[in-house]
């Protein structure tokens, strides 16, 4: 839905800058006379600067997605405002606890256990709807008032079997959480042995990383530090108890099931229902 003459952009400086996009603070006037404070999205150019003919598909495609779905456990998405940048931004609801690391960080007694099931519940959403995130991280788990998960920023999202939203080739996620299908694999002789794209085992591989950084405020260990590797150094990959100060908060129930996640080969990892739902369990024996 457009927002004509009812966005209010806040400053002139992001606070919060992603790889396409900047994010500026601003307020949403209401029919009804009340003010909400709002996230205001900017898609730029390739380039950096401005909007392109690219970005602005690329922003189209993304409020196309966003508005599709809806689930306790996603942002919201309000609307495109045309009027209150020189280009067209996408804009949705501003949280004060920001992404769930800062929060945690601030309330470190929270639930986290149902803060994981919470995102679990969201991709469980949006992969029975056929989408794959495609970049599931700390930055994009937002925490609402009133303490929910709410999975944010779909602009490498894609719609399976659906013409128009798959995702370009090089968009496959941000390098800590990515699965190892997802790196340009190479051979001994380093010739490029397959093209990567995100699937929904991907997305379950990124949600073990994810939820484990929940569980224990430790961001992911042993990951490729260039967006290629060799099969034999992913055989190290995996994350280990011992690298983890923090590890006793995992029950050796739960790290066996976000252990299934992180499965070298795709079609070993189990699917998010799956793992919700035996997450569920594991957590009950613990509480």
């Amino acid at each position: 839905p457009s927002l004509q003459g009812a966005v209010l952009l806040e400053g002139q400086y992001p606070f919060a800058v992603g790889g396409n996009s900047h994010v500026y603070k601003g307020k949403l006037f209401r029919s009804n006379g009340r003010t909400t404070q709002v996230a205001i999205k900017m898609i730029l150019s390739d380039g950096g600067f401005g909007q392109s003919s690219d970005s602005f598909r690329r922003l189209q495609r993304e409020a196309y997605i966003w508005e599709q779905f809806k689930h306790e456990n996603l942002v919201p998405f309000f609307g495109i405002s045309y009027d209150v940048a020189p280009w067209p931004v996408l804009v949705s609801p501003l949280y004060d606890f920001g992404h769930v690391g800062t929060f945690l960080k601030e309330h470190p007694t929270a639930n986290r256990p149902e803060i994981v099931l919470g995102v679990a519940s969201g991709v469980e959403y949006l992969h029975a709807n056929d989408v794959v995130h495609g970049d599931l991280k700390v930055s994009n788990v937002l925490v609402d008032n009133r303490g929910v998960p709410r999975i944010s920023d779909f602009g490498i999202s894609k719609i399976l079997n659906r013409c128009g939203f798959t995702t370009p080739r090089a968009n496959v996620g941000t390098l800590p959480y990515m699965a190892p299908e997802l790196f340009w694999i190479v051979n001994s002789d380093a010739h490029q042995e397959k093209f990567p794209s995100t699937t929904k085992s991907s997305d379950v591989y990124s949600f073990g990383l994810l939820a484990l950084e929940i569980l224990t405020s430790e961001s992911p260990k042993r990951r490729p530090t260039r967006p290629f590797a060799t099969v034999e150094i992913f055989a190290e990959l995996r994350p280990k108890r011992t690298d983890y100060e923090n590890a006793i908060r995992v029950s050796a129930d739960t790290w066996a099931v976000l252990d299934k996640c992180w499965a070298f080969a795709p079609e070993v990892r189990p699917g998010i229902s799956d793992v919700r739902q035996r997450l569920s369990s594991a957590f009950s024996r613990i509480l």
